[in-house]
Order: C-alpha cells, then sequence, then structure tokens
C-alpha cells in the first residue's frame, strides 16, 4: 500500500552546588565557596526583575523535567555573600539563585536565560538524582555491620602502617575516594542539567567553563583551593561535561528525526537508550508512541484499521497477519502501555499519556479502560497547555462509540472535532459517512534533485566515513561525521543489514540556502510558500519539525533553525 504522510500525531517531543558540609548536605560546589547555613538562607527574595526572571527559567526546566513525584523545591533569590546558588533539604526544600551569579548571567546577553538554566538545572539534577541522600547514606547508617566492618577494617590497615607517612597516605586515599564519588555526581549534574536545559528550549549552552571564569572572577575565589579541583580542572570538567551532553542531544534528536520519516523501530531503541540516564515524562511518552506506531504500522490490516488513531503519523499497513504478527503486536501495545504508566508516574497531570495509553488499551481490544481513560483521566488532564487534547479525544471516543455500534453519537462527535480543523475527526467521518476522503497533503515533486548542504548531496555520501560511533544495543548503532563539511555533519544509524538512515544536517551558524531560497531564520509561511504545506509535522521540544519527501525543517519558535536532507 502506498505510503501516505499525514498530520496525525499526539507526540510530545512535547543540564553549582555551593556546600561541601560533608554528611549534611553532601553535594560537591560548583565553585569553592562558604559552608551553607541553613538559618542564614531561612529568608529569600521573591519580587523584582531577578526573581521573575530566574524563576521563568526555572519553571520552564520544572516542565520540562516533568517529575512530580515529590514536590519540587521552591525557589527564591538570595542576597548571602559567597553564594552562588544552592539547595536547602530542609522542609520545604528551596533552591536558592544569588543577585550577583544572576547578574554574571546577564552579562552572557541573548545567551542569559540559557546561563541562568544552566546553573538551576545543575542544581535541579542534583535533587532529582538524589546525590544528596547518596551521600548522606554511609553518615546516616554507621551502625550497619557493613559499615562497621568497613571501619574496623581502615583502622586495622592504620595500624599495621609501619609509618606515620603511610597512615597519612592511607587517610588521603580515603579523602580522594570521597572526593572522586562528589566529582562524579557534580559531572553528571553538568550534562543532565544541560541536557534538561536543552529540553526546556534554551538549546545547547556550551559556555560552562566560560561561566565558570567569570564566577571565580566576581566572587574573587583563588584558583586553587584547599580540598577542591583547581579551577582549570573545573572548567575542564565542565567541558567534557559538554561533550557528554551534546551526545545525548544528539540521540535525542536522531530520534526525532527517524520518527518524522516513519523509522519508528529505531527510534524506539534510540528514545529507550535516553531512558537509561535520563528520564522525563516526554521521553517515557515517546517511548511509548513509538512502541504503539511500530505496531499500526507493521502488525495491524488496513480492515481492522477503518478509522485513524491519534497517535498515527502515517500508514504502511500489512495485508494480513499471522499468530507471530498478533502475539508482536499484543508485545509492543503492552509495553507502550508500561511507558506511557511511566510518564504518568511522573506527571499525574500528563495528558499525552493518559490519551496515547486509551488509544493502546483500544488496539488490544480493551474498551472499557480505553473509554475510562479518554473520557475521565486524559479529559481531567487536558486543561491548559493541553487543552489541544480534546478535540483529539472526541477522536478516539468515536471510535470507539463506532465500534460499539453507535455510529450517531461517533458522527456527533467527529462533526464538532472537524470544525476545530482536527484532520483525524474530518478523515473518520468521511470514512463513517462513506463520502471522499479528505486529501492528504502532496508534496511538490522534483524540488529535490538539486538539494545540497555545503556542496554535498545526500546521494554522494551513501558510504560515509564514521568519525564517531555510540552502540545502542546488540543490533543498532548510531554514526557521526562532523567533518563532512565546514557548517554540517552527517547522522546514519548501522544495523546488520547496514546503513538503515542517513541524515546530513546543517549547523546553527550554516550560511546556505535551499535550491528554494530558503535559509536560517526563514518563516514557516515562507517555507510553505516556497514548499508547499509539509506533508508530516511533529512537534518537539524546540518547536516543530516539517518533513518533505527528503527534507526536514526544524523550526524554533516559528523560524527555521536548520534543515536536513536525509536517505532512508
Amino acid at each position: 500500500m502506498k505510503k501516505q504522510w499525514t498530520t496525525l500525531i499526539t507526540l510530545l517531543f512535547s543540564s553549582l552546588h555551593l556546600f561541601a558540609q560533608k554528611g549534611s548536605w553532601g553535594e560537591f560546589p560548583m565553585v569553592p565557596t562558604r559552608s551553607f547555613s541553613a538559618q542564614s538562607a531561612s529568608s529569600g527574595i521573591k519580587t523584582g526583575p531577578a526573581y521573575e526572571k530566574a524563576l521563568k527559567v526555572y519553571e520552564r526546566l520544572r516542565e520540562a523535567r516533568g517529575d512530580f513525584r515529590y514536590p519540587v523545591p521552591e525557589f527564591a533569590i538570595t542576597m548571602r555573600e559567597g553564594v552562588v546558588a544552592e539547595i536547602d533539604y530542609t522542609q520545604p526544600e528551596k533552591i536558592y539563585l544569588s543577585d550577583k551569579a544572576f547578574k554574571v548571567c546577564e552579562s552572557f546577553n541573548e545567551q542569559s536565560e540559557a546561563a541562568i538554566a544552566f546553573l538551576l538545572g545543575h542544581e535541579l539534577t542534583h535533587y532529582y538524582e538524589k546525590h544528596a541522600w547518596r551521600m548522606n547514606f554511609a553518615g546516616q547508617n554507621q551502625n550497619l555491620s557493613i559499615a562497621k566492618e568497613m571501619d574496623q577494617l581502615s583502622q586495622e590497615m592504620a595500624k599495621e602502617a609501619n609509618s606515620k607517612s603511610l597512615r597519612s597516605k592511607l587517610m588521603r586515599m580515603d579523602t580522594l575516594s570521597d572526593l572522586f564519588e562528589e566529582v562524579a555526581m557534580e559531572v553528571q549534574s553538568d550534562y543532565l542539567g544541560g541536557f534538561l536545559a536543552y529540553s526546556a528550549g534554551y538549546g545547547i549552552f556550551t559556555r560552562g567553563d566560560e561561566l565558570i571564569e567569570r564566577l571565580y572572577k566576581e566572587f574573587s575565589i583563588p584558583d586553587a583551593s584547599q580540598g577542591y579541583v583547581t579551577k582549570a580542572e573545573r572548567q575542564e570538567m565542565c567541558r567534557s561535561s559538554s561533550v557528554r551532553m551534546k551526545d545525548l542531544v544528539d540521540v535525542f534528536e536522531m530520534a526525532n528525526m527517524l520518527t518524522a520519516i516513519g523509522r519508528y523501530e529505531e527510534a524506539y531503541l534510540f528514545y529507550r537508550s535516553i531512558l537509561v540516564e535520563y528520564q522525563s515524562c516526554e521521553v517515557y511518552n515517546n517511548v511509548g508512541t513509538t512502541a504503539v506506531l511500530q505496531a499500526l504500522n507493521k502488525y495491524f490490516t488496513e480492515k481492522e484499521l477503518k478509522f485513524r488513531y491519534p497517535v498515527q503519523l502515517d500508514f504502511q499497513l500489512a495485508n494480513s497477519k499471522g499468530p507471530d504478527e498478533e502475539a508482536a503486536r499484543k508485545k509492543l501495545l503492552e509495553q507502550a502501555i508500561l511507558h506511557f504508566d511511566a510518564a504518568i508516574s511522573l506527571d499525574p497531570g500528563y495528558a499525552p499519556a493518559y490519551l496515547n495509553k486509551a488509544c493502546a488499551l483500544a488496539l488490544l481490544g480493551d474498551r472499557a479502560r480505553a473509554q475510562y481513560y479518554a473520557d475521565v483521566e486524559a479529559r481531567k488532564a487536558a486543561v491548559g497547555k493541553y487543552a489541544s487534547q480534546v478535540s483529539n479525544i472526541e477522536v478516539l471516543l468515536g471510535i470507539l462509540d463506532a465500534e460499539n455500534g453507535n455510529d450517531a453519537k461517533a458522527k456527533e462527535r467527529w462533526t464538532a472535532a472537524a470544525k476545530s480543523n482536527n484532520s483525524l475527526a474530518a478523515y473518520n467521518l468521511a470514512k463513517l459517512n462513506n463520502t471522499p476522503l479528505p486529501p492528504a497533503p502532496e508534496a511538490p515533486a522534483g524540488f529535490f534533485e538539486d538539494e545540497s548542504i555545503d556542496g554535498k548531496s545526500v546521494a554522494s555520501m551513501l558510504f560515509p566515513e564514521e568519525e564517531k560511533m555510540m552502540r545502542l544495543d546488540a543490533r543498532l548503532t548510531f554514526h557521526q561525521n562532523t567533518k563532512v563539511g565546514d557548517h554540517s555533519r552527517l547522522y546514519f544509524n548501522r544495523m546488520a543489514s547496514g546503513i538503515t538512515s542517513l541524515f546530513q544536517v546543517t549547523n546553527p551558524d550554516y550560511p546556505g540556502k535551499t535550491s528554494r531560497e530558503i535559509g536560517l531564520n526563514a518563516t514557516r509561511e515562507e517555507i510553505v510558500k516556497a514548499y508547499g504545506e509539509a506533508p508530516c509535522s511533529i512537534l518537539t521540544t524546540q518547536g516543530e519539525i516539517m518533513a518533505y519527501a527528503d527534507i526536514l525543517f526544524f523550526l524554533n519558535g516559528g523560524k527555521l533553525a536548520r534543515w536536513a536532507l536525509f536517505k532512508p
């Protein structure tokens, strides 16, 4: 069956800790400062331009992480001397950013919000990754037998040492071991905090080492402090974390691109690999949705799917199915439900996960539970920023009505949803009425032949050299080549069968234009005028991906940020 590109998706693609009071607060400071005092930090400023701007960044970071299993710390500005940013773990927990550090972030001009997001994302990552708990566990459980045994062994080793210097070295080894653990958590907070800032829409902030330089200068901190890495070492930690963070971003962006072109199985593996290090309701939802899309794309027949569900991106239905296919699709849908449940456990108000879970249940034939999750849970959560989900809820409820023999109710739901420009409702209504189907957008023919980036076409790079490789699982490796051109890079997958998808992606500073004179900062309207309406479009954490037959346009804030040529 000919693949049809449609806009039928609800998939929402929707990283300085300052106290080193070991055994009490437990995290390694981003820069060496004075010890934390809960009493002195009890007051914080919650008014004024600095607070309002920083709070807006903080709220976006909280929303992007989407983990509301525990109370999220309050936020305030602090005027305390010697403080950059810090967490107070007393109840209720609070995160502070100093007014002085805020001014340092402001010196980054157009990247000031990204700098604030870097500092606050770092603090939030300490909280979400429970670093304080890890550091305090040993101190709070010294009565455990294993803790006593380790302490006794350490004392015996010190007694058996033949010299004072050796005893001193043993003690230093113990101190360095603690320091190494603290540094490891600091690096994790750097790169996961950076990824959190990226997922909140602040882009990739690569100037963390420069931010540290300015903080050292503003707070008059010496380059070397006792019990702390040197400034140069701290900056190197930040640079290495930035590289690791960008790797995570690359994996995430590759998953988005694969989803946009219908490579759901590979996209599933990419999203799933992110979950090993970073958990958010959006990523769980994306993993679950790509699992549902796999099942729809491979294991359902046209007869079984008379109507279209609000999780579908495009169709390539099977002609028939056997018991193996039925088992495979059941496994995928059940796995998807587990991922949607994980998203809901992080954020009980995350409407897309309820709706997607309802779709999966409906596809499994569990109509009663599907009805409940769509009409009760999803509808209850579909308020505020999720209000657009209401028409998609009606689409699914209409499918359930039609399958239960209530065509009149289904027609009523879809007629109302179609009036709000829901293309799924219009399609399903036409199928129900046996009237001509709404035409799917057609990509203009032949305009890709002259497309190139850095003077090279995708067709000329079908056997690319790899510069960097990441193994995602036993079947799939992710490759990159950043040297293909001065202003572009290659992403490609390799499975046992060979290269499966290849993307040539422009860098954010690409000076050229497409064959139809579309360049950076072009508006969505300008792209549509030059290329026609995109046959497929998906929302991302950064904005939108407009997908055509061989080219993808990445919009951020309604303007073109990058584009890619691809060869599936």
